[in-house]
């Protein structure tokens, strides 16, 4: 299976391909940055339709790993916001469906529910996000689910929680941690979650979160992902003190 991946040249898509290189698959990067890889790269923007044409062509699956810069400027305005994680997730899906390709893996966030005072949410809770980051990840969401009953694309949600890497204890932003969020998510155990969603041949549509803790199990229900992907995170933080 070959698959597109975009925002491979991010901190969350380099280490989210690192599964996928160890089952051998053939795989296809997009970002907007150059990337200097031994696979197949795409050098665009997916707010371009025609680049996102010429990304996915031969692919058979794709997970959307692109996000616009969380720097302060891409998010005081709609403008970047919604043209990287909307349009380009639009026109991601609206090339899937001309190529004939039935697969996608979207990650998401679980910044599409409110999160107080310890409530426990599952993937049938309504979305009701706060804030313009969290609006467009609850479009993406829309976008995936309306094209899987449309033109049966199927695939999955990753709602994920702080970005970190288990080694480093680095996160996206490059903070280094020294406790035991609830959150903490190793950015190689979300591409190992893609990987199983993509390859679970009775998925239609679904929604999976993927944290690591297991204090998150408290509050998110990753028990659901586990059972259903056969998945355990390789990265649980519990060297970590609370």
């Amino acid at each position: 299976m070959k698959v597109l991946v975009t925002g491979a040249g991010g901190y969350l898509g380099r280490g989210l391909i690192v599964p996928f290189e160890e089952h051998g698959y053939e795989l296809r990067l997009m970002d907007v940055t150059p990337i200097e890889s031994r696979h197949e790269t795409v050098l665009g923007s997916v707010a371009d339709l025609d680049t996102v044409r010429r990304a996915l062509d031969g692919c058979q699956a794709m997970v959307i790993a692109h996000m616009a810069s969380r720097q302060a400027a891409a998010y005081e305005t709609p403008t970047m916001a919604f043209d990287v994680n909307v349009k380009g997730t639009a026109n991601l899906y609206f090339a899937a469906v001309e190529q004939g390709i039935r697969r996608a893996v979207l990650v998401s966030s679980t910044g599409v529910q409110p999160y107080k005072d310890h409530n426990f949410h599952d993937r049938h809770e309504p979305m009701r996000s706060t804030g313009l980051y969290g609006l467009t990840k609850v479009c993406q969401e829309i976008i995936a689910e309306q094209y899987h009953r449309e033109h049966g694309i199927c695939g999955s949600a990753l709602r994920v929680g702080c970005i970190m890497d288990g080694d480093t204890m680095i996160d996206k932003y490059g903070k280094e941690h020294t406790g035991r969020g609830m959150s903490l998510t190793d950015r190689r155990d979300i591409g190992e979650v893609a990987r199983l969603s993509l390859e679970c041949r009775d998925i239609g549509w679904e929604v999976f979160y993927v944290l690591g803790t297991p204090e998150s199990r408290k509050v998110f229900d990753v028990e659901y992902t586990c059972q259903r992907l056969g998945w355990q995170p390789k990265y649980d933080f519990t060297w970590l003190p609370l």
